[in-house]
């Protein structure tokens, strides 16, 4: 997986996969597209200026990482991502989780005082060999929120932990025991397309 990504060829793909998916079209997952994107052909947003990019740094207070700066300049919100995600939210939603959903840091952060911290050679696996309990409740506090919940989950940016300048990248799900966990924005969609893909060919 790489930490770069042709972002148009990438949402391009993901859209047409999702507009040829009849649970889309008209199962029960219809209403989460709209007429322009049954139109357009197209699940993205016009990219974000940098004027809208440097707004969310100052509100944040933060640089974001390359992948997911560049995803905003090529689409400033996209959606759906997958059966579980809907909607990667624009700039002007984007916010840390602290201030969006208090009650799931306090949760986590409650845990992890009971119970001690995953090691850093359980915590540093990635992929297939990664066990989805093996999160920190004490990152939920620096977590960027960067979706809508959809399926009573959301993805989110870590900050706190950093591979080679990107932000490590978490969905989180009420059915995840913690959150599925990847070393960047693009490693985290990469891997979403090809999960959503098995799926889909069921």
């Amino acid at each position: 997986m790489s930490a770069q990504a042709n972002w148009p060829d990438l949402l391009r793909q993901i859209s047409k996969e999702i507009l040829t998916d009849a649970d889309f079209l008209e199962g029960n997952l219809a209403e989460t597209l709209t007429p322009a994107h049954r139109q357009a052909g197209w699940l993205g947003e016009p990219g974000a200026t940098e004027v809208e990019l440097a707004a969310l740094e100052q509100r944040l207070a933060t640089q974001l990482p390359p992948s997911y700066r560049t995803f905003l300049q090529t689409s400033n919100g996209f959606g759906p991502l997958d059966y579980f995600i809907w909607d990667l939210q624009p700039c002007q939603k984007v916010d840390w989780l602290v201030n969006t959903n208090r009650d799931v840091v306090e949760l986590w952060e409650k845990g992890s005082k009971q119970t001690p911290s995953v090691s850093d050679e359980e915590y540093f696996q990635y992929g297939e060999e990664q066990a989805g309990e093996q999160v920190r409740g004490e990152y939920f506090r620096e977590l960027l929120m960067i979706s809508d919940w959809g399926d009573a989950g959301f993805l989110a940016l870590n900050p706190a932990v950093q591979h080679e300048g990107e932000w490590e990248a978490w969905h989180f799900a009420s059915w995840i025991p913690g959150a599925n966990r990847y070393r960047s924005f693009t490693e985290l969609m990469q891997a979403t397309l090809v999960g959503y893909q098995a799926l889909k060919a069921e």
